[in-house]
């Protein structure tokens, strides 16, 4: 049985990913990236070498209209920020892909696989020309083993992001279950 970095190695070399690494600079580019992510939570309130080391996890790729960022059921390398364009969430249900979430500038998702190695359950489409950061986790592992307390600070940033989704996504859940059951009342 292939384990998750074979599948991961596997299927990367299927699609043949191409994601530059990039060195935040001054110029405009890196500017709009900067902003980008210091925006998010994960990333707000460093210092300038806590952002000299985190240089190293990101990545840069443009992604054309429809094109797949990844699919369900693939490895889960990593977590995308969206510098510009908009990204459609879609999830499977009865063989069908479903769009369960439209997404913007300033906006992250598959934060999960950089705590856990899963795979995908959604894929995620680009709608229109789309510029992307990715921190895929075997760079974030190398981060916490060099600096661990930076490594700490995003991981413990992390896991307050996901609990606030998870917080978000029961109240959806009981708001829907009171929905049904008021219909079924009637």
């Amino acid at each position: 049985m292939l384990n998750q970095m074979e599948k991961a190695s596997r299927f990367a070399d299927s699609v043949q990913v191409e994601w530059m690494p990039i060195k935040l600079g001054m110029e405009k580019r890196d500017a709009d990236m900067r902003r980008a992510l210091s925006s998010i939570p994960l990333f707000e309130n460093l210092s300038r070498r806590d952002w000299r080391d985190l240089t190293s996890l990101f990545h840069f790729r443009t992604f054309l209209n429809d094109e797949v960022i990844f699919k369900y059921g693939t490895p889960g390398l990593g977590m995308y920020i969206i510098i510009d364009g908009n990204v459609a969430i879609l999830a499977r249900e009865m063989d069908v892909d479903v769009e369960i979430a439209r997404l913007g500038r300033g906006d992250f998702f598959g934060e999960m696989c950089l705590i856990e190695e899963i795979d995908r359950s959604a894929s995620a489409v680009a709608k229109g020309t789309t510029r992307l950061i990715g921190i895929f986790r075997p760079q974030l592992k190398d981060l916490m083993h060099r600096r661990p307390r930076l490594g700490l600070v995003i991981i413990e940033r992390l896991a307050r992001i996901l609990t606030h989704r998870l917080r978000e996504a029961n109240q959806k859940l009981v708001e829907w279950r009171e929905k049904q059951m008021l219909g079924a009342k009637r």
